[in-house]
């Protein structure tokens, strides 16, 4: 129990805060606030009405998820092994932490699905998938979807099946989208299904399907420019490799595309990733190392340029497979996931690679670099964006008597 004097003493300290912060422009205050971590801000929304109806607008949540994209700040790496996820903070990278997760009651192997804007998207074995942000420990179940199985007899069982998750900002609508492929019994002909859940629905439907061959049969799609991206073939060939290429599928149109393709040596296999905004290529060679393409504006086939190379001599193991993952906060040097045992960072000027000592790393994991943002998956309705666009005009009002409250 506080005495007398220390109760006196943070009263004078409240009043002081007070003070200090009656002197400063709302706008000031906002950009103190959106700089904050989520549990900070968590906190400060029980200070008063006026602080919690500031914290919750989209204004401020959108306010905060571009400054944490723009400064690299409030950053988290995701790790999964099996049935378990666990975080490492961006900026120290000292501790991995096991995190509590919306289908922790199942023992089985879990998949990450995909990420936007601090949501994740997590399924099980039995497909029960959540929207899931971790920051704030909320959760949606979506609804489940009935087993896939073609009426057509010259089609087998699915044979792959892959998610990607994006935003549509034209609708302010999260979407995950879920392409199911089928191979005919004679290994030449296929089929697919497309379906697309949408958040402000809560609902599936299905879209056109995809004429393409799936290359990886559980990848997560990488989401770039408002694109979902996976690598596919035109054809199922079995005697002989296919041409590879990169396919987008678009959040808004709910259409597919190709992506033009660097002038590369075709003679690898490749995947896809993500970094600092960009549509990755990542080539491996056997036997060679690793080249890492990157476009620099998104559909125009000339501003591809390849970033590095990781040979063979320089990782600390043998670089089966590597993904970029993010750049450090000085540009110099981008963290890589290599072999799936690994954190290293690659140096861009001197071309070496150090490996990251992580306390309570797995042993072999996933990692995706995930953002701490105050994004909801509770689905925004159209009253509720007209009440908020009126609070918004008076956010300057409420902001400023919220900071004349007692602390």
């Amino acid at each position: 129990m506080k005495s007398a004097e220390e109760e006196s003493s943070t009263d004078a300290q409240h009043r002081q805060i007070q003070a200090i912060l009656a002197e400063l422009p709302p706008e000031v205050i906002i950009n103190i606030l959106s700089r904050l971590h989520v549990g900070r801000l968590l906190c400060f929304r029980s200070v008063a009405k006026p602080w919690r109806s500031l914290i919750d607008s989209s204004y401020f949540k959108n306010l905060h998820l571009l400054h944490s994209t723009q400064t690299k700040s409030n950053l988290t790496l995701i790790l999964r092994k099996d049935s378990d996820l666990y975080s490492v903070d961006f900026d120290s990278l000292n501790d991995a932490v096991e995190l509590t997760h919306p289908l922790m009651c199942y023992s089985n192997r879990i998949r990450v699905l995909g990420s936007c804007n601090g949501l994740l998207c997590i399924c099980n074995v039995a497909e029960d998938i959540a929207l899931w942000s971790p920051w704030i420990k909320k959760y949606r179940i979506l609804p489940s979807l009935p087993s896939d199985r073609k009426r057509d007899k010259g089609m087998c069982l699915c044979g792959a099946r892959v998610y990607g998750l994006g935003y549509d900002a034209v609708h302010d609508d999260y979407k995950l989208v879920r392409i199911s492929q089928f191979i005919g019994w004679d290994y030449a002909s296929f089929e697919s299904e497309v379906k697309v859940y949408s958040l402000q629905m809560n609902a599936w439907r299905k879209v056109d399907d995809m004429p393409y061959v799936l290359c990886y049969t559980r990848k997560m799609g990488i989401l770039v420019s408002g694109s979902v991206h996976w690598v596919v073939t035109r054809t199922h060939e079995v005697d002989q490799p296919a041409t590879e290429l990169v396919i987008g599928f678009d959040i808004v149109k709910e259409r597919f595309g190709e992506v033009p393709m660097p002038e590369m040596d075709r003679k690898c296999q490749i995947d896809v990733g993500y970094l600092e905004g960009c549509l990755c290529i990542i080539a491996k060679y056997e036997d060679v190392g690793v080249d890492v393409w990157t476009i620099k504006q998104y559909g125009v086939k000339e501003t591809w340029c390849k970033l590095f190379t990781v040979k063979q001599a320089q990782g600390v193991r043998r670089p089966k497979s590597i993904r970029p993952l993010v750049y450090s906060k000085n540009g110099r040097q981008v963290l890589l996931e290599q072999n799936h045992e690994d954190l290293v960072w690659f140096d861009l000027e001197s071309q070496m690679v150090k490996k990251i000592k992580i306390r309570g790393l797995p042993d072999l994991f996933e990692a995706i670099v995930c953002a701490e943002t105050l994004v909801s998956v509770d689905p925004s309705k159209r009253e509720d964006k007209e009440k908020e666009g009126k609070k918004n005009k008076k956010r300057d009002d409420f902001l400023a008597e919220g900071f004349k409250l007692v602390l």
